[in-house]
């Protein structure tokens, strides 16, 4: 209150400042100046109180807030965690997890997918020529981590195969505790976006990219893909 009543005398002061010249102040006693400082100090904090109130009303939002907190931890135990979100890293995978080949969930009975190993570069593709109409580049403090894999027709028969309709995901696990989605794009050898013909006995040679921390690509010890599609998935050792 003391600092308003500073704020208000200021203003007082100001205003009788501005009133032009020639204009007389008339004398007051010190208990009259201490009134009208008072006044005036009413006037602002009522002013004050009105305005914030136009912004929010903190009591209710304080208990509104404090009744929401508690509903949601109240849910949370009985869920027994988080809500889910897209984007939080699980480091321990799900007890009940599949593991085996990604071609379980993505390929044509009888076709099958094998790691062929892995690098971590600035920008693919580098160097080759096998997509020269489409390029990516890391962003700064990151490299692109390149997973290579043999698409195989193990039948004797040509087989279809389109897994860019399935919408498939793919998440690559690095040293069992960071997890990075692997990138959708337009290069002609991307695994999670391939359709084409596979003749019997062929091989196709496709790549998976996600982008990772500098930091990551020079010690990466371990690395797990999680493919999804259709409502199933599979998490295969990349070794």
């Amino acid at each position: 209150m003391k600092k308003t009543k500073v704020f208000a005398g200021m203003c007082i002061a100001s205003l009788l400042g501005i009133t032009g010249c020639g204009a007389t102040l008339p004398e007051m006693t010190q208990a009259q100046e201490d009134a009208i400082v008072e006044y005036v100090a009413n006037i602002v904090m009522r002013h004050t109180n009105d305005y914030d109130s136009r912004l929010v009303d903190l009591s209710l939002y304080e208990d509104n807030g404090t009744e929401q907190d508690s509903s949601e931890e109240t849910d949370k135990k009985e869920q027994g965690g988080m809500d889910p979100v897209a984007d939080t890293p699980i480091v321990n995978a799900p007890s009940g997890e599949t593991v085996g080949n990604i071609a379980q969930v993505l390929l044509p009975e009888g076709m099958s997918i094998r790691f062929t190993g892995y690098r971590t570069v600035d920008s693919y593709p580098d160097g080759d020529s096998s997509n020269p109409y489409f390029g990516l580049d890391a962003s700064e403090g990151n490299k692109y981590l390149v997973m290579g894999f043999a698409m195989s027709n193990d039948t004797g028969t040509e087989q279809e195969v389109d897994i860019f309709s399935m919408a498939a995901r793919f998440t690559v696990l690095i040293n069992g505790t960071e997890r990075r989605p692997a990138l959708t794009t337009m290069l002609l050898d991307d695994l999670g976006t391939y359709v084409g013909s596979v003749g019997a006995g062929e091989e196709v040679e496709l790549v998976l990219l996600a982008e990772i921390d500098s930091s990551l690509a020079g010690g990466i010890s371990e690395l797990r893909l999680s493919a999804s599609a259709g409502g199933n998935s599979v998490v295969m050792p990349l070794e």
